[in-house]
């Protein structure tokens, strides 16, 4: 079958109906693009944190910022560049970090129901939360390093920027806001 295909190619002609060229403004409108949604999304759950939570929303708002200056610090140090793969990453990072404040503040409001002095019920709404902050979070880690060892070029970018979210999300949600 290969031999008769190799031998028996027959013309076709080619007829260029539409050429067109890509510059660099089309990278630079799509990362302009990218980070207008970042900060769209960070805009909307920074506003639904603080009508929910309040002042708990504001520093789960302080702890999402300090996030994603650490993400970015984090990048920097690396030398990697922000590509739009890597900006839908920290997208999700930003729900991921919101998730683990979640579920922090609603164990705690569990805790607030049963009397305990305040010490104990941040004590026990923390301790009560990590291992559904760590489950969630092991299993996308775990996921990033798949997609970072069998994926190519933007599905690096956009797994190590996930890999970088996931590990400094957890930081800011359980050590940081802990410890204000």
């Amino acid at each position: 079958l290969e031999n008769v295909l190799k031998a028996g190619a027959l013309p076709a002609p080619v007829n260029i109906v539409q050429e067109r060229s890509v510059g660099p403004s089309l990278g630079a409108d799509s990362i302009h693009s990218g980070l207008n949604s970042a900060l769209w999304a960070l805009f909307v759950v920074a506003f639904v944190m603080i009508l929910y939570y309040h002042s708990a929303g504001v520093l789960a708002n302080i702890a999402l910022i300090i996030n994603l200056i650490v993400i970015l610090g984090v990048l920097a140090a690396f030398k990697g560049t922000l590509t739009l793969p890597g900006i839908a990453g920290m997208v999700l990072t930003i729900g991921m970090a919101v998730d683990a404040n979640v579920l922090i503040y609603e164990r705690i409001r569990e805790e607030m129901m049963t009397g305990k002095t305040l010490k104990a019920t941040l004590d026990a709404g923390y301790d009560r939360a990590w291992t559904a902050i760590f489950d969630s979070n092991i299993t996308t880690f775990f996921t990033g390093v798949v997609l970072y060892a069998f994926g190519v070029g933007p599905i690096q970018g956009f797994a190590l920027t996930l890999m970088i979210g996931i590990v400094t999300s957890v930081f800011t949600a359980v050590v940081f806001t802990r410890l204000v």
